[in-house]
């Protein structure tokens, strides 16, 4: 039992020096953590990864190349959504109505439109693991999220809306989007404005490299510092500088694995080896259900209204034939037989005058001798 409660004591220790450093980096704005390999940079960005998802109204988004997040930090309430290498592609001005998440006019266009604002909307955080194997293309992947965040906020902001929005980037290998070569193409300058801006909208970057020299200068100049124990090129160069008034400015570069120095409080902080909750979880699209066939009676289902004309219709005929059938009918029963206008012989085709057709053949003849045409 007592061992149980050391343990947790051991575990919320942590928790508590840790939350000075994440207090002095949200209202900084943005942190930059370098180390050599091997010396637990991803265990302790788990970490403050981890803090952060327990801030209120805090959004945690994760960029990753190589799938360890998905593996060690997804649960439920974190899935991952693999971003293939074909869903980031090179555009040669001709743009067609594809699915688009974001297009520019030139270079690169991000497909899966639907499916990526669909797992931002579902998902409070989420981890993107990226299989793309260019560099800039993985850098406008990240470009085309943190702009559809950037908007959000911005127009969020443009509303006076007073509920809290912050978003957190946790951004591995960072140099690989903020690198000089990189962050300095035409493309790119609207990341690095919105990384310039972006502390005013609540929107925080948390990046990690090797080297400090590596990212562009006016990038690290906005970040806080988090150092482990790195490189003798890299001390020479730029950290002896920066450690020129700390009392840690010789021990940078024998740090043990987990300890990182926060130069902006002078103090070395102990990150404690990463547990992972619950199961990874990849986020799929939700399909929309396909509607059942069921086997209904068509006599009670109701017409429609294409089949409501058609019967209409059959019943209007219906009438005019019985009214045609009944007028015909009452004509035969009602008419008299016709007859000569002179004796009152019943006239039929045999004994009807072919001349005159009121009038029988003998009254016929006896008529034209009368009127003296018989001389003729």
């Amino acid at each position: 039992m007592t061992t149980e409660m050391q343990q947790n004591n051991e575990e919320k220790k942590p928790t508590n020096e840790l939350s000075t450093l994440i207090k002095d980096v949200l209202d900084y704005g943005d942190l930059l953590l370098i180390a050599n390999k091997g010396i637990g940079k991803t265990n302790a960005l788990q970490v403050l990864a981890r803090e952060f998802e327990k801030l209120p109204d805090t959004r945690l988004i994760v960029f990753e190349d190589f799938p360890k997040w998905c593996l060690e930090f997804s649960n439920e309430s974190i899935p991952y959504l693999v971003i293939h290498d074909s869903d980031v592609r090179e555009t040669n001005h001709v743009l067609n109505g594809e699915d688009y998440f974001l297009v520019h006019e030139r270079d690169y266009a991000v497909l899966r439109g639907s499916e990526i604002q669909q797992a931002l909307k579902e998902n409070k955080n989420l981890i993107f693991v990226s299989e793309i194997q260019d560099i800039e293309r993985q850098a406008f992947l990240i470009y085309s999220v943190v702009q559809y965040f950037y908007r959000r906020a911005y127009l969020r902001a443009y509303k006076n809306y007073e509920k809290l929005e912050r978003i957190i980037f946790v951004i591995e290998e960072s140099q690989n989007v903020f690198d000089s070569s990189t962050i300095s193409k035409k493309i790119f300058n609207r990341l690095r404005k919105i990384f310039s801006v972006a502390r005013n909208l609540d929107l925080h970057f948390v990046l990690c490299s090797q080297r400090l020299q590596d990212l562009n200068t006016k990038i690290r100049g906005r970040t806080r510092l988090l150092l482990g124990c790195v490189s003798l090129d890299d001390y020479e160069l730029k950290i002896s500088r920066l450690l020129r008034h700390s009392k840690h400015r010789v021990e940078i570069t024998t740090l043990e694995r987990g300890k990182f120095l926060y130069p902006p409080l002078d103090k070395i902080f102990s990150f404690p080896k990463f547990v992972r909750v619950g199961k990874p979880q990849e986020w799929r699209p939700t399909e929309k259900p396909q509607p059942q066939e069921k086997d209904f009676d068509r006599s009670s289902y109701p017409k429609t209204r294409p089949q409501a004309k058609a019967s209409k219709l059959r019943n209007i005929l219906s009438l005019v034939r019985f009214y045609l059938w009944t007028s015909k009918t009452d004509r035969t029963k009602t008419s008299e037989p016709e007859t000569c206008q002179v004796c009152g012989q019943v006239l039929t085709d045999s004994n009807r005058d072919t001349i005159d057709r009121n009038l029988c053949r003998t009254c016929s003849s006896d008529h034209a001798h009368e009127e003296g045409l018989g001389e003729f």
